[in-house]
């Protein structure tokens, strides 16, 4: 018997944890839509965006000297200050 308790925790604990991974890849995905929205690179063409999103990931893996000034410039889109949240014109 304790070994089934023992299963039944488990599956709970495998249920619980697949959950919260979705839900938090469900809030990465609204973080990501709002970050586009934000930039207005939701009105850029998918090919163009899904090239710009690859150079950003290969510069970063190569630790591209550029990576402080989008750190910079990222900050002022993320937290754009109190009040309604806008399109940051760079």
């Amino acid at each position: 018997m304790a070994s089934s308790t023992r299963i039944k925790d488990l599956d709970a604990q495998i249920h619980f944890l697949q959950s919260r991974k979705k839900k938090l890849e469900d809030r990465r995905k609204e973080q990501i839509t709002t970050i586009l929205a934000r930039c207005g690179a939701n009105n850029l063409p998918d090919d163009v965006l899904a090239g710009a999103i690859l150079e950003a990931v290969q510069a970063y893996a190569q630790n591209d000297p550029r990576l402080p000034q989008w750190q910079q410039t990222g900050l002022k889109i993320l937290k754009p200050g109190r009040g309604k949240k806008k399109a940051i014109s760079l």
